[in-house]
C-alpha cells in the first residue's frame, strides 16, 4: 500500500516537472524578443491548469452540474487549455497583435491572475456569515411583483408584447430601442426591470413545486425552462445566458454527473450553437430557409467566425497585447468605474479603459466596442501588484458565493438562485472588463439583491416575534 501511494505521488509531480522544464527551456534557449517560442509559452497555460487540478482537491468539478464553481472552472478551462491549443494548432483569429510582438508578458499576466484567483478561493478572505436563512414563506406574491415588473418594462421599451416577441430577437432592434430611451429615467428603469423575469419565474416555479409536490420529476421543469427562456430576450447574450443558467441552477439541482468529459462536451456544443445564435441575431430579417443557409455557412470549414468568437469572448492572451505595448500610460480605473453610470459616465468616457483600449487597437477597429480584458487593464494601471491583489480578492468573493449557493440551494431556491446570479455577474472579471462588471451591477444585480433583502427582512421579522 505504501509503495502504491508513493507511486501515485510520483505521477502527480509530472505536470510540475513539465512546467519547470518548459520555463527553463524558454529562458535558456530562446530570446523573448528576437527568438521567441510561442508554442512553449502557450503550453505553460494548460500545464498550469493540470497542476491546479492535481494539487487542489477543491479545484476539481462538482458532481452537481450547475454550481458557481463549475461555471468558473469552465471559463478557466477555455482560457488556459482550449484557447492556447487553438492558437497552436489553428492560429490566432483575433488581429490584436499586428506588430507580431512577443507575448511572454501576456502569458505571465494570465498565469499570475490565475494563481492569485486560486489562492483567493482557497484562502477565503470572507467567512460565511452566521445567518440561518429560512425558506421563503410567501413566494407567490413576490413572483407576481417580479413578473409584472418585467412585463411593464417590455411595454415601456417595445410598446406591446407582440413587438417584444418579434423584435427582441434581433440585436439591432433592441440596441436601437435602448439607445432611444437611454437619456430618460423611465428608460433606464425599464432596462433594469427586464432582468426581473428569470427570478420571477424562479419564484413562481418554487411556489408551484411546494404546492404540487407530486410533480417532482425533472421533466416537469421543462415547461418552466421554456417560460423562463421566452422572457429573457435581450440585446446582450450574456443577459440571456445568465438568466437561463440561474433558473437551471435550482430547477436541475439534482442533476449530477461523474462523466465530466460528457458534460464538458455538451456545454462546448451548446456554446457553439450559442455563438450561432449571436450570428443569427445580427441579421435584419429571418425565415426558416435563411436559418438553414446560415447554419450551413456557420458550420463550414472555411468560416472562421467560430474560432474568432471563441477566442474573442472567452479570452485570448493576444487581447492583452495592445496594453503591454502601449507607448503612453493613462490611469483608467476610476474612469472605468464611472463610465457605465447613466449621465454621470459621459464625463469619464474618454479616460476610461474601454475608450483608451480601442484607441490602442490597430486600424479597422473604429467601432470603439472591443472589451478591454480585466487582467490587462489591471496590469496597465498598477502592474503585478494590482493583478495579484484584485484577482485574489475576486477569487475569495467567488468562493464565498459558491459556498452560500450550495448551502441554501435545497433549503431556499430563490435565495440560492440570487447568489448564483451574482456569481455569474462576477464572471465579468474573468471574461470582460471592470466597466462591464460595474454595468452588470447597475443594470442586472437589482433582482438578486432585492431577493436577498426580502429574505433578510423575513429572517429579521421572524427573530423579532
Amino acid at each position: 500500500m505504501r509503495l502504491r501511494n508513493q507511486s501515485h505521488f510520483w505521477w502527480r509531480q509530472i505536470p510540475t516537472a513539465v512546467f519547470l522544464t518548459l520555463v527553463l527551456w524558454i529562458v535558456l534557449q530562446f530570446n523573448p524578443i528576437f527568438n521567441q517560442n510561442e508554442v512553449a509559452l502557450l503550453l505553460l497555460l494548460p500545464v498550469a491548469w493540470l497542476i491546479a487540478t492535481i494539487y487542489f482537491v477543491w479545484f476539481r468539478t462538482d458532481l452537481r452540474v450547475f454550481t458557481p464553481k463549475n461555471v468558473m472552472l469552465f471559463i478557466w478551462f477555455n482560457k488556459l487549455v482550449l484557447i492556447p491549443l487553438e492558437l497552436i494548432f489553428i492560429g490566432n483569429k483575433v488581429p490584436f497583435n499586428p506588430k507580431n510582438a512577443p507575448i511572454h508578458t501576456e502569458i505571465i499576466i494570465i498565469l499570475v491572475s490565475f494563481g492569485a484567483f486560486v489562492v483567493g478561493w482557497n484562502f477565503r478572505l470572507f467567512k460565511l456569515p452566521k445567518l440561518v436563512w429560512k425558506p421563503l414563506l410567501f413566494p407567490l406574491p413576490w413572483a407576481v411583483v417580479y413578473l409584472n415588473v418585467a412585463s411593464i418594462s417590455w411595454l415601456v421599451l417595445y410598446g406591446s408584447f407582440s413587438n417584444y416577441w418579434s423584435g427582441a430577437l434581433f440585436t439591432y432592434v433592441t440596441s436601437d430601442i435602448l439607445a432611444q430611451v437611454s437619456g430618460s429615467v423611465l428608460g433606464v428603469l425599464a432596462n433594469i426591470g427586464q432582468r426581473f423575469w428569470a427570478l420571477g419565474t424562479t419564484l413562481a416555479w418554487y411556489h408551484w413545486r411546494r404546492r404540487y409536490q407530486c410533480f417532482s420529476k425533472w421533466y416537469w421543469n421543462l415547461p418552466w425552462v421554456g417560460l423562463c427562456a421566452m422572457g429573457i430576450l435581450s440585446s446582450n447574450r450574456a443577459n440571456m445566458v445568465f438568466g437561463l443558467l440561474t433558473f437551471l441552477s435550482v430547477t436541475m439541482v439534482r442533476w449530477q454527473s461523474r462523466q465530466k468529459i460528457g458534460v464538458l462536451l455538451l456545454f462546448l456544443v451548446l456554446g457553439l450553437f450559442g455563438f450561432f445564435f449571436g450570428y443569427v441575431r445580427v441579421q435584419p430579417t429571418l425565415d426558416t430557409e435563411q436559418v438553414s443557409e446560415l447554419l450551413i455557412e456557420y458550420l463550414s470549414f472555411d468560416n472562421e467566425y467560430i474560432w474568432l468568437a471563441h477566442q474573442l469572448y472567452l479570452g485570448t492572451p493576444l487581447q492583452i497585447t495592445p496594453l503591454v505595448n502601449a507607448d503612453q500610460q493613462t490611469f483608467t480605473l476610476v474612469a472605468s468605474v464611472f463610465d457605465p453610470v447613466p449621465v454621470l459616465g459621459k464625463a469619464f468616457r474618454e479616460q476610461s479603459g474601454p475608450y483608451v483600449y480601442n484607441l490602442l487597437l490597430p486600424n479597422g477597429f473604429d467601432a470603439q466596442d472591443k472589451v478591454i480584458p480585466m487582467a490587462g487593464e489591471l496590469y496597465f494601471n498598477g502592474g503585478w501588484a494590482l493583478v495579484i491583489f484584485l484577482h485574489c480578492f475576486f477569487g475569495s468573493v467567488y468562493g464565498w458565493l459558491d459556498t452560500v449557493f450550495k448551502k441554501y440551494v435545497l433549503k431556499n431556491p430563490p435565495l440560492a438562485a440570487s447568489f448564483f446570479y451574482l456569481s455569474l455577474l462576477l464572471n465579468a472579471v474573468l471574461l470582460l472588463s471592470l466597466s462591464v462588471l460595474v454595468q452588470f451591477i447597475l443594470y442586472n444585480a437589482a433582482p438578486a439583491l432585492l431577493m436577498i433583502l426580502i429574505n433578510w427582512w423575513q429572517m429579521r421579522k421572524a427573530s423579532s416575534t
